[in-house]
């Protein structure tokens, strides 16, 4: 039996309706998501712990058949993704609201909410 499997890579800091829109693409054209959660890390940037993303994610797509939730290591924050050529990749474009959604803005907002400024370079420590 062939399954068509769709792959979305991000640190989902936090995870947001964007995140979830596109997950829902994949999961219409695919039989199942494999989400490549990147363990990054707490900082100011990233100030989710990585088992707090899996159930932000989980909490949405809890059929552990259909999105399977896996991580990546990037202790430095620094990857880069890569595709060797354009067979089998696409780009997910939602609408313009949806592609509006900044995570930034969203972390901005949860420091702000919580007494704290936000500045991702600041040696500060995470929420």
């Amino acid at each position: 039996m062939n399954v068509k499997t769709g792959v979305f890579v991000g640190r989902f800091q936090p995870f947001h309706e964007g995140h979830r829109k596109c997950i829902e693409h994949i999961l219409e054209r695919n039989d199942r998501c494999i989400i490549l959660l990147r363990d990054t890390g707490k900082t100011k940037k990233n100030p989710f712990d990585l088992e707090k993303r899996k159930a932000m994610i989980r909490a949405q797509f809890p059929d552990t058949s259909r999105v399977d939730i896996q991580t990546i290591n990037d202790p430095g924050a620094e990857l880069s993704v890569y595709i060797g050529r354009d067979v089998g990749y696409d780009l997910i474009e939602l609408d313009g609201a949806t592609e509006a959604i900044s995570a930034t803005d969203l972390r901005r907002k949860l420091y702000e909410e919580a007494g704290k400024s936000y500045d991702p370079l600041a040696p500060q420590k995470a929420l």
